[in-house]
């Protein structure tokens, strides 16, 4: 692991290893995005953060993920977060967002927080040391916008596979966790251990998990490109070959909705070019399903 002493210069390059550096994929993603004809999330933010780094942010090749399917995953977790927050506007809820890189999510969506909102972005200490060191370009959301409300923003820094920083987290009210890009990097043991305690944490007070699982047949073929000279030093573990491989894990799951690569409601916000792609690949057995993003209700 890259250590990044917090009192290094708010511009110091970004010196992450392994699955870490996987974040800065995503982050190009969103920046690529932005200039795109067509955007899904238009994030200044994750313009503003590789526009000050430059050249010295190196943005990895790594995993063959194409461009289109993380703006469509994001997309896809940004509209679950939004609804989420919209049902639940009147009251006081949470929001928790595991491993969130250099995600600008919380600034994203900080208009659409109601009454009374605590949101968490918890990543590993590097990742969030980085995050603290770059303020200037991605700033923590503000306490007061224009729906007023009370709001509370804090990072956490802890690694996901313990328990501690899960014990600290209030459970008072309806929880949404987001875990976006982090479930298959994890063991199988550990995915699924992780979710047992979100449920065990959050379900007496109610709420989501959202995020995006590989097939099993995808996450074979992905662990056959890590191995490659240059590739990622990263493992990839959980699959969930449908919604009925995360319901057996606990009976209070609930599904509440999941898509596909072909059937996700994004495709229809692409251009022309990226939806042929994805009407050809939906013939294609077990390739329309190589991608999933599943909400459960706890």
């Amino acid at each position: 692991m890259a250590a990044n002493p917090s009192n290094l210069p708010a511009d110091t390059p970004i010196a992450l290893t392994g699955v870490q550096e996987t974040l800065l994929i995503t982050l190009r993603a969103k920046y690529l995005d932005f200039y795109h004809p067509r955007p899904l999330l238009a994030d200044r933010w994750a313009v503003a953060v590789l526009d000050h780094f430059g050249p010295r942010l190196r943005t990895p090749s790594g995993l063959p993920v194409p461009i289109t399917l993380l703006r469509m995953r994001t997309r896809t977790i940004d509209e679950v977060t939004s609804a989420f927050l919209t049902r639940h506007r009147d009251a006081p809820v949470a929001v928790v967002h595991l491993a969130c890189g250099l995600d600008a999510r919380a600034l994203r969506l900080r208009e659409k927080c109601g009454v009374d909102v605590r949101w968490i972005d918890l990543d590993l200490p590097d990742v969030i040391d980085a995050r603290r060191r770059m303020t200037a370009v991605l700033p923590e959301p503000p306490a007061v916008a224009g729906g007023g409300g009370k709001y509370a923003y804090n990072m956490v820094a802890a690694d996901v596979t313990t328990t501690e920083w899960l014990e600290d987290l209030g459970a008072d009210r309806p929880t949404l966790v987001i875990m976006e890009g982090l479930l298959m990097y994890l063991s199988v043991a550990d995915a699924e251990a992780l979710v047992q305690r979100l449920v065990d944490r959050f379900a007496p007070c109610g709420g989501e998990i959202v995020f995006d699982a590989l097939s099993p047949l995808y996450a074979a073929l992905q662990r056959r490109t890590v191995r490659r000279p240059g590739s990622f030093d990263v493992h990839v573990g959980y699959a969930a070959g449908s919604p009925a491989d995360v319901l057996k894990l606990d009976k209070r799951l609930q599904l509440v909705k999941a898509y596909t690569v072909t059937d996700n409601p994004a495709v229809k916000l692409l251009g022309f070019w990226p939806r042929l792609a994805l009407w050809l690949v939906s013939w294609i057995p077990y390739a329309g399903t190589m991608n999933r993003w599943m909400v459960f209700e706890m």
